[in-house]
């Protein structure tokens, strides 16, 4: 883990709204009036059938969820997620094999050297002792050369954005955790090496990007994103995207790459489990259901009628 001598408050929201026997099924009449949220229904599909924006991290303050949520879980027989959770020790283990260099190489002759000089002068790296009693022990930034700057910014990153909140009490892992209790089939819209290609197939030139953006972040990250946040409790779609607006104007083809190209990669298997007649609910972060590209938008355009709850 790297942490930075002097402490900076960080936010990198794209990737925090960006990265279980049956109940028997609610079914809600189209006159009852729901609190608006991050689901939607496919009313033309076979079956019930919903999508579900998540949010990768939130707080014991946030259950109960509201409504829609638990109208989504109880209602389907099958969770999808943006990929297989039961291969998740296979994933941890890919994702940090992409976030080195192969032998041989080091981030020093992959970034600016005054960024270099930079990340030798001001951070730390910490790494766990395994054997009983020992603690973490601390290090220079030279102890860990290998790693990408990708993968140094996701963790400088990470902690200060979450704050009060965690992933372990993220939305995701609720949905997989009740469809474990509960017998529902589990599934994923990306195979390990894909979800893992994500930020593991970032060129050192994005790489550097996210790494320098991490460092650069404004203070107030935390109230950035108490208000995604808030967004994503009211269903507020347009301001989730417009909260996303920087990184879409100052690096493009990473916007894309975390969202829109997988969007559209999504569409066609999310159509294969809307024919298969199986009461489903898709669960990703939230921007996949925001903006013109959305998944939404691209199931419409197949003549796909749905709606928000």
């Amino acid at each position: 883990m790297f942490l930075p001598l002097r402490r900076t408050n960080l936010a990198w929201l794209a990737l925090l709204i960006l990265g279980l026997t049956p109940l028997s099924a609610i079914a809600v009449p189209h006159a009852q009036k729901l609190p608006k949220s991050c689901v939607w229904r496919v009313t033309n599909a076979k079956a019930p059938f919903y999508l579900v924006g998540s949010i990768h991290a939130l707080s014991k303050n946030d259950y109960p969820l509201p409504a829609a949520y638990e109208i989504a879980l109880r209602d389907s027989k099958r969770i999808v997620l943006e990929f297989d959770p039961s291969r998740h020790a296979e994933f941890e283990k890919k994702f940090e094999a992409a976030a080195k260099y192969p032998p041989g190489q080091e981030i020093r002759s992959k970034i600016d050297p005054a960024l270099f000089a930079w990340l030798r002068q001001n951070i730390l790296t910490v790494k766990a002792d395994s054997r009983h009693g020992k603690r973490a022990r601390v290090a220079g930034f030279d102890n860990e050369l290998r790693y990408k700057p990708w993968w140094i910014a996701q963790h400088l990153a990470a902690p200060a954005s979450y704050s009060k909140s965690s992933a372990s009490h993220g939305l995701d892992n609720y949905f997989v955790d009740r469809a474990r209790m509960t017998g529902k089939e589990i599934g994923g819209l990306e195979s390990v090496d894909e979800h893992v290609a994500v930020m593991g197939g970032l060129s050192d030139r994005d790489g550097e990007f996210m790494l320098r953006d991490a460092l650069t972040q404004p203070k107030d990250g935390e109230k950035e994103f108490d208000r995604m946040h808030k967004a994503w409790r009211r269903g507020d779609t347009d301001a989730l995207w417009a909260g996303d607006a920087r990184l879409r104007t100052q690096a493009p083809s990473i916007a894309a790459r975390f969202v829109d190209n997988r969007n559209v990669k999504w569409v066609s298997r999310i159509e294969t489990e809307l024919k298969s007649g199986k009461p489903t609910a898709i669960v990703a972060g939230a921007l996949h259901f925001s903006g013109p590209r959305s998944v939404i938008a691209l199931l419409q355009k197949r003549g796909y009628q749905i709606e928000q709850l």
